[in-house]
């Protein structure tokens, strides 16, 4: 899946900004993953020069940050960044997360704002990442029981 692609690529340039360094193994997927992700002519060609291509997705995913805390719908993302739709306002520099639950895993992204359009009653917006990502798995200790929050959200739907 493309997230995971991204948060191993995320991963081992982590492991480079800390000192660790990387395995020639690891070298090689670093190289594999920048070579799937070469910019078009089209992205070379922008202002900025594009690093890398970003694909088209349809994720859902929650943004958090300073008094945000908003579900948002990713449309590209690559190994540099990924662009939101229905997101809230986010300043150019503002630091989020990007909380992705995939399959039993929550992958955490730290990103920060670079661009913002309008798209409706809310934005889109261009999040370029910065730092390591973090993976949870999601494990059920026990059977879920019904609760009242498990009524408060059927009531609502």
């Amino acid at each position: 899946m493309l997230v995971e692609v991204v948060f191993q690529y995320r991963s081992l340039l982590g492991k480079c900004e800390l000192g660790v360094g990387l395995a020639w193994d690891e070298i090689e997927q670093v190289t594999l993953i920048e070579a799937a992700f070469a910019p078009t002519a089209d992205d070379r060609r922008m202002k900025g020069g594009r690093r890398f291509r970003r694909e088209a997705v349809k994720l859902s995913a929650v943004m958090r940050g300073d008094r945000i805390n908003d579900r948002v719908e990713i449309v590209e993302i690559g190994p540099g960044g990924l662009v939101c739709r229905h997101a809230p306002y986010v300043a150019r520099g503002e630091y989020v997360e990007i909380v992705i639950d995939v399959d039993g895993r929550s992958f955490r992204f730290r990103a920060q704002g670079v661009w913002l359009k309008d798209d409706g009653d809310d934005y889109r917006v261009g999040l370029a990442f910065v730092g390591m990502p973090v993976c949870l798995h999601k494990v059920a200790v026990s059977r879920h029981e019904q609760d009242l929050v498990d009524r408060i959200v059927a009531a609502a739907a």
